[in-house]
C-alpha cells in the first residue's frame, strides 16, 4: 500500500477544515454535520438539574479543571472525595458517601489531560450513584464551543483536546457529533445545577429568568440550533458572560429572586471578585467564583474546591486547598 505524501495529507486536512468551517455557519445556525446521538432526551437530561441539598453530607464544587487531571485527582483524594489517587480514570473510587460533587464546566483544553478529566468525571458519576451520592458535571464554554466546532482554535491548539483525541485515534468529529460515548455524554450535560439555595453554572448569568423559563429557553436553543446559539455561546450567555453582575444595580438580587436561590457559584472568570488562584466571593456569598486556574497550562494554583455543609444547623462555605487546608469563606448568621 502506498503512503500518501505529506503535502497531500496536509491538503486533505486543510480541505476538511475549510469544509467544516463553511458548513458550521454563523452563531445561530445549526451545525450541518450529522448529530449521530439523536435528539436530546430532555426528561432524562434536563437543561437545569435541581437537587435537594443533602442534610447528612456536603456539596463540593470545582471548576475550570482544563485538563489538569493530576491536580484534580490529588485535590479530590486529599479531601476524601475519592479513595486515593487512581492509577487511571476508570479505577477512581468514590468515597464521599451521600455527598454531591458539581463540576461547573471547562474540563477540556489549556492542559495536558482533557480526556482523562472527562473519563474521571464519567467514572465518578457511576461510583457516586451506587453509594447514594451524586456527581453532576455541567457544560462550560469550552465544551459548548467544541460541540459547535470540534476544530475550533482552542480545541485544536497544541494544549487542546484535539491532539489528545488524535493521539488515541479518535476523530474529534466523532466526539462532537455524539457517535463516540464521550460525545454523547457531553451532549447530555446540563447548563446549570440548583441545589437548595445554591445555583451552579459556568459563567452564572441567568438573565433574570426563573428555573422553568431558563429550562425552556435552553431547550429551545438546542432544539433549534444545536449548541450554536447565542443563549449558549453568545457573549451574555450562561456559559460565556463575564462580570454580568456589574450590569446594573440590583441585578444579582433580582436574578437570585427569580431562581429562588441565594448564592451563585461560577467559574470562567479567574480574576473575578478577588485574586487569581483562590476561591473569591462577595461579602454575603451571593457570588462565589471557583475558577482557581488549576490546570498546569494555566498555573494559577494547584487547585481549590468549594465545600458547602451544615455546621450546627447553619450553612458554612469553605475553600479546600491542594495542600489540605480548610478555610472558612462564609457562615450563615
Amino acid at each position: 500500500m502506498t503512503t500518501p505524501s505529506l503535502p497531500l495529507v496536509s491538503l486533505a486536512r486543510g480541505l476538511r477544515f475549510a469544509l467544516l468551517l463553511a458548513t458550521l455557519g454563523a452563531c445561530g445556525d445549526p451545525p450541518r454535520y450529522p448529530v449521530l446521538s439523536g435528539p436530546r432526551d430532555w426528561r432524562a437530561h434536563p437543561a437545569i438539574v435541581e437537587l435537594d441539598q443533602p442534610e447528612d453530607a456536603p456539596v463540593y464544587a470545582v471548576s475550570d479543571v482544563h485538563g489538569g487531571y493530576d491536580r484534580l485527582t490529588a485535590l479530590l483524594a486529599r479531601h476524601g472525595v475519592i479513595g486515593g489517587v487512581p492509577r487511571d480514570p476508570g479505577s477512581a473510587q468514590w468515597s464521599a458517601g451521600h455527598a454531591v460533587l458539581v463540576v461547573t464546566g471547562d474540563m477540556i483544553d489549556k492542559g495536558p489531560s482533557s480526556m482523562e478529566v472527562v473519563d474521571l468525571v464519567r467514572a465518578l458519576e457511576a461510583g457516586a450513584r451506587s453509594a447514594g451520592g451524586q456527581v453532576v458535571a455541567s457544560l462550560g464554554n469550552h465544551e459548548a464551543e467544541f460541540l459547535v466546532d470540534p476544530l475550533n482554535s482552542k480545541a485544536d491548539a497544541e494544549d487542546g483536546i484535539d491532539p489528545e483525541l488524535r493521539a488515541r485515534h479518535v476523530d474529534p468529529m466523532a466526539v462532537a457529533n455524539g457517535s463516540d460515548p464521550r460525545g454523547r455524554w457531553l451532549r447530555e450535560r446540563p447548563f446549570g445545577v440548583r441545589i437548595g439555595a445554591w445555583f451552579f453554572s459556568h459563567a452564572g448569568n441567568t438573565a433574570g429568568r426563573t428555573i422553568p423559563a431558563l429550562e425552556a429557553t435552553l431547550r429551545a436553543a438546542v432544539t433549534a440550533h444545536d449548541y450554536n446559539d447565542p443563549e449558549i455561546v453568545g457573549a451574555d450567555s450562561i456559559l460565556e458572560a463575564r462580570e454580568w453582575w456589574t450590569a446594573s444595580a440590583g441585578v444579582v438580587a433580582s436574578n437570585a429572586r427569580a431562581l429562588g436561590v441565594q448564592h451563585f457559584v461560577f467559574g470562567h472568570t479567574p480574576a473575578a471578585l478577588g485574586a487569581r488562584g483562590t476561591i473569591a466571593l462577595d461579602g454575603p456569598a451571593t457570588l462565589v467564583r471557583i475558577d482557581c486556574g488549576m490546570s498546569p497550562g494555566v498555573g494559577d494554583s494547584l487547585g481549590s474546591m468549594l465545600r458547602v455543609r451544615l455546621d450546627a444547623g447553619r450553612e458554612v462555605a469553605e475553600a479546600l486547598t491542594a495542600d489540605g487546608q480548610v478555610r472558612v469563606l462564609w457562615r450563615a448568621q
